[in-house]
């Protein structure tokens, strides 16, 4: 099975028309007397503190995928994974880690799904949520991301594992490459050792039109080699 869709990065010098579906739950939002939730900060900041000058040279269709409007609470976007894939050993790993529901074992084609991005109402960062509609289940999971003390973006998931995340500006794409993992408790973050990484993680934003954008994600071991891939293509919903 062909999982892997080679992408050529840059090298990093820093060693420091959709189906909706419905979203995980989760607890209610504070909001106005007018019902609206108060958005803490517009979700392209924490782009724009974790790119710094390159944000001027991400494709302004996906600066503006990133924007809320006035009384926004969240950006959603739906669409479809057009191929969910995983091998054997990525179905192992990903049952074995599914106490943290970070990765799906289905292998499906078409598959609805549904991202939500909604801002920290304390400092900087996103809450995400992503729901796959397979056929057996639906599978959802939700992790924070936030920047680090060294400017770097973090992203905390269920379980106790993190991530750092390296971005990457290339023509008509935001690429997110992990930059290593851990685990969290409680504020405090344990380093893994390389042996103990799930894989390579790069995830692939490429802009089609102002309306339409692909992704890609693939997981690629260093010994296994590629364990993941899924691709599709999404909408931000409007309103």
């Amino acid at each position: 099975m062909d999982l892997l869709q080679r992408i050529d990065l840059p090298t990093h010098a820093a060693a420091a028309g959709a189906r909706a579906v419905a979203p995980a739950a989760a607890e209610p939002p504070a909001t106005h007397a007018n019902g609206a939730r108060p958005a803490a900060h517009d979700l392209a900041e924490l782009l724009k503190a974790a790119l710094g000058p390159r944000w001027a040279l991400l494709h302004p269709h996906i600066q503006a995928r990133f924007a809320l409007a006035q009384g926004q609470a969240r950006a959603e976007y739906v669409g479809d994974m057009d191929q969910v894939r995983c091998t054997r050993l990525g179905a192992l790993f990903a049952r074995l880690i599914r106490y943290a529901r970070v990765l799906p074992h289905h292998n499906a084609d078409d598959v609805p799904f549904r991202f939500d991005i909604e801002p920290l109402q304390r400092g900087l960062g996103w809450i995400k949520t992503r729901t796959y509609h397979f056929a057996e289940e639906i599978f959802s999971f939700r992790s924070r991301m936030t920047l680090g003390a060294d400017g770097g973006l973090l992203e905390h998931f269920g379980g106790g594992l993190g991530m750092r995340v390296r971005l990457e500006v290339l023509p008509n794409r935001l690429v997110f490459v992990d930059d290593g993992f851990f685990l969290h408790w409680r504020g405090l973050r344990l380093p893994l050792p390389r042996p103990l990484w799930p894989g390579r993680f790069v995830l692939v934003h490429r802009d089609l039109d102002a309306e339409q954008f692909e992704v890609s994600i693939d997981v690629v071991h260093p010994w296994f080699g590629p364990l993941f891939h899924q691709e599709g293509r999404f909408q931000r919903m409007r309103g």
